[in-house]
């Protein structure tokens, strides 16, 4: 199998023996199909990372369901039934944000009816992610580990009419409050369902939020240390690298994992000036490995197998 690798680096090579600090597995778009796509969870397992993270359409809430809180409630036990799935939730530890799919109806906003009883819903789910739902109303949440900090946002709960927000201003304070409190971290993951530093206005991703996906750039370039965005939503992987006000940003754009995959459009192609190497046009999920000087980005397909395998140098 062709493995796509590239390495970026912005300071000397680090030492082979470089502390390993954190190793977690991702990805997004999850329906519900086939056993044989439902085999990619036994290889997450495999590669036995510290915790699995999901970056939103974790489940697919079909028509009616989406109005219905006991239908929302057995479509997760449903989806969550399949054992390759079932044995890899209970063996590794979960986090997660949502988006679209498992919020409510495709493309939902604020305007969304359930929102809250749906936030009550996957707050349940995903217990072990840190959510504060009862003090800001939404299923935003940060954690530390280590010199690295994990901020999940929540691209839905405030999401208005394309050119308005997708995060709203007090979440985008929020944000810079724990950028402030953790200034010492050397890295920070920022996780939302939609694309951040691709340009092209392709579905919703920040493109769209023109404004407001600046003042979101503003305020990570002031954080002294790497901001990588993880996202998801796009049926097709690829990592994206932008300079904004002299500061480097990565993303690392993961999905799908068993849902139906999509390459980007001709004119997409064309037009994407911040992707790195080519996207992944397969079902896949990545593993991310930080250690104290690099970070790594591999992503695998269906079978475990390497597709992508790139580093940079922190």
């Amino acid at each position: 199998m062709k493995v796509q690798a590239f390495i970026l680096a912005f300071a000397l090579a680090g030492s082979a023996t470089d502390a390993q600090v954190l190793t977690f597995a991702m990805g997004s778009c999850a329906e519900l199909s086939d056993l044989e796509s439902e085999l990619i969870f036994t290889q997450i397992e495999v590669k036995k990372p510290a915790f699995f993270f999901w970056l939103g359409d974790n489940t697919y809430y079909t028509n009616g369901e989406w109005n219905d809180s006991i239908r929302m409630v057995e479509n997760w036990r449903r989806r969550h039934a399949s054992p390759p799935l079932a044995q890899m939730m209970q063996n590794i530890s979960q986090r997660a944000i949502w988006d679209d799919h498992d919020f409510g109806p495709n493309d939902a906003d604020s305007t969304y009816a359930l929102k809250g009883v749906s936030a009550k819903i996957f707050s349940s789910v995903f217990k072990e992610t840190p959510f504060s739902l009862a003090e800001f109303g939404d299923l935003r949440w940060q954690e530390r580990r280590g010199s690295v900090v994990i901020i999940g946002l929540d691209d839905r709960t405030h999401r208005g009419p394309v050119g308005t927000q997708v995060l709203g201003n007090q979440q985008l304070d929020w944000v810079s409050e724990v950028l402030k409190s953790n200034y010492d971290a050397s890295l920070v993951f920022i996780a939302l369902g939609s694309q951040v530093l691709n340009l092209f206005e392709s579905f919703e991703n920040m493109a769209r939020y023109p404004k407001e996906r600046l003042e979101l750039l503003k305020r990570c370039a002031q954080f002294s240390g790497q901001v990588v965005f993880l996202t998801g939503d796009r049926h097709h992987g690829e990592i994206e690298e932008a300079t904004f006000q002299g500061k480097r940003f990565i993303e690392v754009c993961s999905s799908p994992l068993t849902s139906k995959v999509f390459e980007p459009s001709s004119l997409e192609t064309l037009a994407n000036t911040t992707i790195r190497g080519n996207p992944v046009n397969q079902k896949h999920f990545t593993v991310i490995k930080v250690s104290t000087k690099k970070l790594n980005i591999e992503y695998f397909n269906s079978k475990g197998e390497t597709i992508v395998n790139a580093s940079y140098e922190l």
